[in-house]
């Protein structure tokens, strides 16, 4: 009886899994970074965010950019949130983790029948 169980979840599992091909994990942050500021900016943005709000991916992305400082940007399911530009050093990089903290927290709040 219990084998006959466990080879009807087999066969039912695969199909549950196909019915949602859209299938999201909330509440990930995600660190695309490339440099150690960038690092530092990703560590500073999620040791004060709030991870239980269900809201979907977050991901911090980094380009290089040698000329005018390295470009920061943060997405939401894939729509870009906050952008701004950090430099070589760490200074000024809690400022910028609270800003973009508080940015997200806004849109989040405009867009609140979606998340």
């Amino acid at each position: 009886m219990k084998l006959c169980t466990v080879i009807a979840l087999c066969l039912i599992a695969p199909v549950a899994v196909a019915i949602e091909p859209n299938f999201e994990i909330g509440g990930l942050v995600i660190d695309e970074t490339l440099s150690r500021v960038g690092h530092l900016f990703y560590e500073e943005f999620v040791n004060d965010w709030d991870a239980s709000k269900q809201i979907g991916t977050i991901t911090v992305h980094e380009r290089f950019d040698p000329f005018a400082g390295n470009v920061i940007w943060i997405d939401v399911n894939e729509n870009t949130v906050f952008q701004d530009r950090v430099g070589i050093r760490a200074s000024g990089i809690e400022e910028k983790a609270q800003a973009a903290r508080d940015t997200l927290k806004s849109y989040l709040q405009q867009h609140k029948d979606i998340y």
